[in-house]
């Protein structure tokens, strides 16, 4: 059980009355370099995290204390990490609150009542849906193969590695098309408190839009500081040959992490893929991510799509989502037909593996985004749709300076050709908004919030420098990271305001 709440109005009250015990010095501090912090936690509403938090305590025995203090503990951290203000280890942090009076009243707590280091790991733990707790023992020994695994190398620079599970985006695309749960989803109570203390009050007040939302998806390689290999125990150390060693059993700090391919720097990584959905608002220029889950190295993108599109729409039932922008990872026809079964319109960058659909008929020339071309081998432009048959409709580029400006012969009407293309030929080549055009390059323009929410995590706010472990600590420290962003982008609306 939860002993006691500290509401936001206790909160300010106690912040009030400890800033009256301060001296000069820390009242400059608190309105000059600890200024942001400050007022971004003040617009956190603690009351909201206490309805998702709850549920995961129970209602008898020891009562647990200052929840709401290590909450606001563990977003003043990471955004002091971001300010360049303390070193981004959560163990020196917590010994540095206790001497700092300053740092304790910002996050609710009197010097003497300061939560210790263990309750910050025991509200980690609560947090995740734990798949098998004895894995992480000091005490387990695993086989010397557990790591041992690696994807096959992708053939050319800056390319994914093939998924291994032959056709696992249609079985995972049916599943959800048929609204079955997909198994594993332990980051679901982050999800859920993500959602109510940072999505939806993002979305009440505006810095998520509401209409015509434009969701962009990403995943990106996170590297992990734990030896790969694993260790001996000082008593196999002692006891084993050097032969016998090598086939021994070992102990591995973060035995959730995988071998996967970093495409971006073409190597082999140990860790994890963290793949996020995203938005981004024009109005204020800033990103805000809608969902953040930690998968395995090896997993290909598509499969990660997939599933978080799956947990967002379980988790997450407010967001209208009216676009969706991927990059080719993600080109594969379920994808394709489970965001046309839910009315999203596809935004997909096209993958060159994939050829010329053999359907479309050889008397038309298309380019590389399905476009016809036209005699003089220029992309034609789009001409509406024909909605008693459902062709779309394109025609000379030229326009009405067909007849003098085109140099084929191809047509004596006043816009030239016109060539008709069916949807049903290929929805991946014949999307709602026709590829190569100027409102489907600004749509899909907006995909890049996804690259800049991964550098905001992975550097500006140091989760890549940050020596933790084990997948349950990543997701709940990128958890942590995706509320201060929206704080962040909360703060910058209200004072633009």
């Amino acid at each position: 059980m939860i002993k006691h709440w500290q509401s936001m109005q206790d909160y300010k009250c106690f912040l009030r009355n400890s800033k009256v015990s301060f001296d000069s010095s820390e009242r400059i501090r608190l309105h000059t370099e600890l200024w942001r912090p400050w007022q971004k936690l003040r617009l956190l509403d603690i009351d909201i995290a206490m309805d998702a938090l709850l549920p995961f305590y129970s209602s008898t025995g020891r009562p647990a204390k200052n929840q709401p203090q290590i909450l606001r503990s563990f977003l003043l951290f990471f955004f002091m990490v971001s300010m360049g203000l303390t070193s981004p280890s959560l163990t020196r942090w917590v010994s540095n609150l206790s001497h700092d009076r300053v740092l304790a009243a910002l996050i609710g707590c009197p010097l003497d009542s300061l939560p210790p280091l263990g309750s910050y790991f025991d509200f980690m733990d609560r947090l995740w849906v734990h798949a098998v707790p004895a894995l992480y023992s000091r005490k387990k020994l695993l086989p010397a193969s557990w790591n041992s695994a690696r994807p096959d190398k992708p053939n050319g620079k800056h390319q994914k590695a093939v998924e291994p599970s032959i056709n696992i985006t249609e079985r995972i695309a049916a599943r959800v098309l048929n609204h079955k749960d997909i198994l594993f989803n332990f980051e679901s109570r982050l999800q859920t408190l993500f959602y109510r203390v940072a999505v939806l009050p993002s979305l009440h007040c505006g810095v998520i839009p509401s209409d015509s939302l434009t969701v962009s998806g990403d995943g990106t390689a996170v590297h992990t500081h734990a030896n790969p290999h694993g260790k001996h125990t000082k008593e196999q150390l002692a006891s084993l040959s050097p032969e016998e060693l090598s086939f021994a059993p070992r102990h591995y700090s973060d035995p959730d992490a995988r071998w996967g391919w970093d495409s971006g720097l073409d190597q082999y990584y140990f860790g994890y893929t963290l793949f996020q959905l995203s938005c981004y608002n024009p109005s204020l220029r800033t990103d805000v991510p809608l969902l953040l889950r930690f998968t395995s190295a090896k997993r290909h993108d598509s499969v990660c799509f997939l599933t978080a599109f799956h947990e967002m729409e379980k988790h997450m039932p407010s967001l209208s989502v009216k676009n969706m922008c991927l990059d080719s990872a993600m080109d594969n026809m379920p994808t394709y037909r489970l965001l046309k079964k839910r009315g999203i319109r596809a935004f997909i960058d096209l993958n060159s593996k994939c050829g010329r659909p053999k359907i479309i008929p050889d008397t038309i020339r298309i380019d590389k985004n399905g476009t016809p071309l036209c005699n003089a081998g220029r992309p034609m432009v789009p001409y509406g749709q024909d909605r008693s048959t459902g062709y779309l409709m394109w025609r000379c580029p030229f326009g009405k300076d067909h007849v003098s400006k085109c140099p084929q012969n191809c047509s004596n009407a006043k816009y030239g050709r016109v060539i008709k293309t069916r949807p049903e030929w290929d929805i991946r080549l014949y999307t709602d908004v026709p590829r190569g055009t100027e409102a489907y390059r600004r749509i899909y323009s907006q995909r890049t919030a996804t690259e800049r929410i991964n550098n905001r995590i992975l550097n500006d706010y140091g989760l890549q420098r940050m020596r933790i472990h084990r997948k349950d600590h990543y997701s709940f420290y990128a958890t942590m990271i995706g509320i201060c962003i929206h704080l962040d982008a909360r703060f910058k609306q209200q004072t633009a305001a």
